[in-house]
């Protein structure tokens, strides 16, 4: 059997920047990897073919990569390039979800694309209330945990185990070994019923809370004391009334 999934855990606490650490250097490599620079030298050397040929090339792809290496000192390139690496890791843990939910059918993916669409407009909403809640962590988790759920039901249809008897029967023609096995099989058959039981309850309850939390996120806490703003300004009408007397008297 496989190891059973852990029970869901929060740890309320604002994941670290992705570029945080970045040296300068890691800022380096990764301007003078990106489509822009490559993009840049390659229209670079072709210009510097045609005037002076491969030296040329050679000499104008070098001007570009260091020109490239210099703006990163700058801090909207450093932005840039943060917002970069972000919608790379983005795509690489969507593409890793996708993957893990594709065995289990459309009506799963579908789901999953409703809570990825909920806490996209949370993330709009709020960015420092999605980050404490780990929102994208609980699709990773909702993701693993639907894998999981469906390698289960697809070993219950490869080991045949709803042909098994709900109960062991007792026939003396079969020999001791095959009952042994048969019974091992029924046993193994009920845990792992057990167990997609319990996957599908903590599936359900890792949709409920994502709903959950981007609801209580798009309601909004702030409430206007309508009461004391009526007062108020029934208090200056009444002072202006008193000065409009003074005045007239």
């Amino acid at each position: 059997m496989q190891p059973v999934a852990r029970p869901l855990g929060l740890v309320l606490v604002p994941p670290a920047q992705l570029t945080a650490s970045y040296s300068a250097l890691s800022y380096i490599r990764g301007a003078v990897v990106s489509p822009v620079c490559i993009s840049a030298a390659v229209f670079a050397s072709c210009v510097g073919v045609g005037l002076a040929g491969v030296v040329g090339a050679l000499g104008a792809f070098f001007v570009v990569a260091v020109l490239v290496a210099a703006s990163t000192r700058y801090g909207f390139v450093r932005r840039h390039l943060d917002r970069e690496a972000q919608t790379r890791l983005r795509c690489a843990r969507e593409s890793r979800r996708v993957r893990l939910l594709r065995p289990a059918g459309p009506v799963r993916i579908q789901q999953y694309l409703e809570l990825r669409s909920l806490v996209e407009e949370t993330e709009r909403t709020d960015p420092p209330e999605s980050a404490r809640f780990e929102l994208q962590e609980l699709l990773e988790h909702f993701s693993m945990l639907a894998n999981t759920h469906q390698r289960c039901l697809d070993a219950l249809r490869l080991a045949g185990s709803h042909d098994l008897p709900a109960s062991l029967p007792i026939d003396p023609k079969r020999s001791k070994r095959r009952r042994e096995i048969q019974a091992r099989r029924m046993r193994h058959r009920e845990a792992c019923l057990a167990r997609i039981e319990r996957l599908a309850e903590e599936i359900e309850a890792v949709d409920e809370l994502i709903r959950l939390i981007a609801q209580r996120i798009a309601c909004p806490t702030e409430d206007i004391d309508m009461d004391r703003e009526v007062d108020r300004r029934l208090n200056e009408l009444d002072e202006l009334d008193d000065a409009l007397l003074q005045l007239s008297a």
